[in-house]
């Protein structure tokens, strides 16, 4: 897992060709002109998903991990509360190949904010529960770019 704001992403295009892409894009575009949902950068190699949505209570939120993509989960305005666990103490459920979706759960975690201008990487190993809310925060518009490894 890594957590960085925007003006530092270049150290991270090392990671790889299409996290370079992937992150050279997010720092040239104007993320008010994008539509809602599923935006293609490099067709299901490279794909970014539009969100503006009112957090959740922890309760009402999900952890999740994913076995074919990593995700930048790029917080444009607004904040919200993520927690974070090694895949390899977290429970998991049955992992939906179509959605590459694993749902499971985790007794410890780290816990941490991220207010607009971060993000947040995950990959396979990362269970990840995102989109909790603050109180008083108010709603998050938030890019998650795919990245297929």
């Amino acid at each position: 897992m890594i957590l960085d704001s925007l003006s530092s992403s270049p150290r991270y295009e090392a990671l790889g060709p299409r996290f370079a892409r992937a992150f050279q894009w997010l720092r040239s575009i104007d993320p008010g002109t994008l539509a809602e949902g599923k935006t293609p950068i490099d067709g299901e190699n490279l794909f970014v998903l539009a969100q503006h949505k009112q957090t959740k209570s922890m309760a009402k939120s999900n952890w999740e991990a994913h076995r074919r993509y990593a995700d930048i989960q790029y917080v444009v305005s607004g904040r919200e509360r993520m927690m974070w666990q090694s895949l390899s103490l977290a429970h998991p459920g049955e992992y939906v190949a179509e959605k590459d979706f694993l749902p499971l759960t985790a007794e410890t975690y780290v816990d941490f904010q991220v207010p607009g201008g971060q993000f947040a990487v995950f990959f396979p190993e990362d269970a990840h529960k995102p989109g909790i809310e603050i109180p008083g925060a108010g709603p998050v518009f938030k890019l998650v770019v795919k990245i297929l490894l």
